[in-house]
């Protein structure tokens, strides 16, 4: 039975006293495989399921599941958003496959369609600023995917706000 361990939150900075004003938000279940369901926030605060499911190799060195969520939910965070949007673009049309699709149909391994792409955008998107922040929740301390995350936030340049 899977258990949910940790919840990552993806929007705006808030203002001093304000909570975070999400865009974009992933569940993470583990039970053998740690997976992120992945949700969407439109304008009027309406949560949209992402189809398929991320599993992050929480063995990579290094580890890659925020700046991939990143990459397929929140690209408009980042300082180089356009950067990003034109790497999807590019590999929308030279693979038929974008950010959010390589990252939810699991399929980041290297040698992949579009993963040179993909791999460009991780480097772009790590090496500049974030214009947002990131709330990370955890429940079950202790996991691989837990400790995932944990090394990929330190690499971000972003606003991480502990959520418990």
């Amino acid at each position: 039975m899977s258990r949910l361990v940790a919840t990552l939150t993806f929007g705006r900075e808030p203002a001093v006293g304000g909570g975070i004003e999400p865009t974009a938000l992933a569940h993470c279940y583990a039970d053998s495989i740690p997976r992120f369901l992945g949700y969407v926030v439109d304008e009027s605060g309406v949560f949209e399921r992402v189809p398929g499911v991320y599993a992050p190799d929480t063995d990579a060195d290094p580890p890659y599941p925020v700046t991939d969520l990143l990459l397929a939910l929140a690209p408009q965070l980042s300082s180089i958003a356009e950067r990003i949007e034109t790497l999807d673009t590019k590999a929308r049309a030279n693979y038929g496959v974008g950010f959010r699709e390589k990252a939810f149909d699991s399929d980041v391994a290297w040698g992949s369609d579009g993963f040179g792409r993909h791999f460009e955008a991780r480097s772009q998107l790590e090496a500049h600023p974030l214009d947002g922040a990131v709330a990370l929740a955890v429940y079950a301390p202790g996991r691989p995917v837990v400790d995932a995350v944990a090394d990929n936030l330190a690499r971000l340049d972003a606003v991480v706000l502990d959520a418990g």
